[in-house]
């Protein structure tokens, strides 16, 4: 497999080389996005590590122009000093980044084995990910005119996402009004440790409150709640938060878990949202929402950076409707604006 890094710092890429080197990997180094981008006319890797800060183009804008002509998969690494103020690891994401690491600190690191398996284990699977070329041209709005309004009165929107999932999330959660009747839940695959950074990155793109969910918790119309590290998110009859600890699930927080506690409380009183990723995560659990009546909505694959999830769900006939995310979100606002949706506290609250 050949991977391209793309590092100013020398150290970095020495150490980077030696470790990728030694598990088999073919090795080129870029000292900046702008050599990268050089390179890249006459050299195909199967994948690029990409760095957070570099003097000329930083890691976002890099990442941006090297998908706007090259379907590669980038994952962006980042110092761990950084981690929660790492801004433009998360507009590299939006740009179409599939993952974002803490960058290995050397073999006299406490954790430097733990994060080497990490980072071979993600270059090892991003590298077999198909993806499309992002150009950075303006959408033209979309409306839900088409698409049959939903007869149901929803207390809940679920929203699972993955690799690619901050693009689908951009698209989406930009276009929603403030005035979302239901709070809205949302598990996406990230690293641990990212997740402040994620939620910093949230509230620049949509107009709702975000906070990261605490367990009990009663949830708030109009607000949009993430599933912390490490923890399944889950809701109780009264719509409260509960909260779960990974076991030996291979994703946390757990799509199927969120789709699946909603669809047993809520049944057809919710919407279920299945975005871009890789893997089958979601598919079983937007089934079982389907089967209780709610409204289950599947990312349409073509806008999809990475279309396995909506892929796994649309072949499971777990979606009534196939939409690209603006429709997504232009779908919820009708929804919204046609009363079609209560208030989803209990009386009192």
């Amino acid at each position: 497999m050949r991977v391209l890094i793309v590092d100013d710092s020398p150290v970095l890429r020495v150490l980077l080389r030696t470790v990728l080197e030694n598990a088999g990997f073919e090795v080129s180094e870029a000292d900046s996005g702008e050599q990268a981008l050089r390179l890249l006319a006459g050299y195909q890797p199967d994948i690029i590590t990409m760095d957070v800060h570099m003097p000329g183009m930083d890691g976002y804008e890099a990442t941006a122009r090297i998908l706007e002509k090259y379907a590669l998969p980038v994952v962006v690494l980042t110092a761990s000093a950084n981690l929660y103020g790492a801004a433009t690891a998360m507009h590299a994401l939006e740009a179409g980044a599939l993952a974002v690491l803490e960058k290995p600190r050397g073999p006299g690191a406490a954790n430097f084995e733990e994060r080497v398996e990490e980072l071979l284990g993600t270059l090892r699977n991003m590298a077999q990910v198909k993806i499309v070329r992002r150009p950075r041209t303006l959408k033209k709005g979309a409306t839900a005119e088409g698409s049959p309004l939903y007869a149901g009165r929803p207390r809940l929107v679920a929203i699972a996402a993955s690799a690619g999932g901050p693009v689908a999330l951009k698209e989406l959660l930009s276009r929603l009004t403030a005035q979302q009747p239901w709070p809205l839940l949302l598990a996406q695959h990230i690293a641990v440790g990212f997740l402040g950074s994620f939620r910093d990155w949230l509230v620049t793109v949509c107009k709702l409150p975000v906070s990261v969910a605490e367990h009990g918790q009663a949830l708030q119309p109009g607000r949009l709640y993430l599933a912390p590290d490490g923890q399944h998110m889950g809701i109780s009859d009264d719509l409260r938060v509960r909260l779960q600890p990974r076991n030996s699930e291979l994703y946390c927080p757990s799509a199927d878990h969120l789709f699946r506690s909603v669809a047993q409380r809520l049944g057809s009183e919710a919407i279920g949202i299945q975005l871009s990723g890789m893997g089958r995560d979601g598919a079983e659990g937007l089934a079982e929402l389907h089967r209780a009546g709610a409204l289950t909505i599947a990312q349409k694959p073509e806008s999809a950076l990475i279309d396995a999830m909506p892929l796994a769900a649309i072949q499971l006939h777990a979606a009534r409707q196939v939409l690209p995310p603006e429709a997504i979100a232009a779908l919820l606002n009708t929804i919204a604006s046609r009363g079609a949706a209560y208030n989803a506290l209990p009386k009192g609250e």
